[in-house]
């Protein structure tokens, strides 16, 4: 489709369309996928030089963008989701050294109970300014439901998480969201005395 020049989607466009919308979480969320985050412009490429139109806002500003990393930072183990913008120019990598860069300082946050996903997403935008805010919301508690509450086992390690994380983990624990969790494993984070109290 190309709205501004009069194509639009047909009937059955549109429905394939919206059904594709509603596996969105389980494709980012999904146990065995892998999401590879491109998080900041590849050395060369800068904003200001896009061409008339581009979506230039910064990847942790963009709504869509937000909500596939929350997505992807549901219940899948820390190494399957990555954030390729912390590779560092000039750096070989192996996959373990990948896996290891882009899962460190920030690389993944916590999950977020759909309460607190929903007020950080208002502090977001979408292209073309369009209000997706409730569509994303819905996809997002749909998502969230479906993997906590599957989840036996949760492998958060060696994320460089600490004590606010680890707040944030029981937060979302303590909610009842994972009735089936057997596991938990935390390791090679550094999580102190007030996390472990979380």
């Amino acid at each position: 489709p190309d709205p501004p020049n009069g194509v639009m989607r047909t009937e059955e466009q549109n429905a394939l369309f919206k059904q594709g919308l509603g596996c969105l979480g389980t494709l980012y969320s999904h146990q065995h996928t892998h999401v590879l985050r491109l998080t900041s412009f590849p050395d060369g490429h800068k904003a200001e030089d896009q061409a008339e139109g581009t979506n230039v806002a910064k990847y942790f500003d963009r709504g869509w963008c937000f909500t596939e990393q929350c997505w992807a930072g549901l219940t899948k183990a820390g190494y399957l989701s990555l954030d390729l913008g912390k590779m560092r120019a000039g750096k070989e990598y192996d996959y373990y050294s990948l896996t290891d860069d882009c899962t460190q300082d920030g690389g993944r946050r916590p999950p977020l109970l759909p309460s607190a996903f929903a007020a950080e997403l208002e502090t977001k935008s979408f292209t073309n300014g369009k209000d997706d805010k409730p569509l994303v919301k819905r996809l997002y508690e749909a998502a969230f439901e479906e993997q906590f509450g599957k989840a036996t086992k949760l492998n958060y390690f060696a994320l460089g998480w600490g004590d606010a994380e680890a707040a944030q983990l029981a937060e979302v624990l303590a909610s009842g969201a994972a009735p089936r969790l057997e596991k938990l494993s935390l390791r090679y984070n550094q999580i102190g005395d007030e996390g472990c109290k979380a």
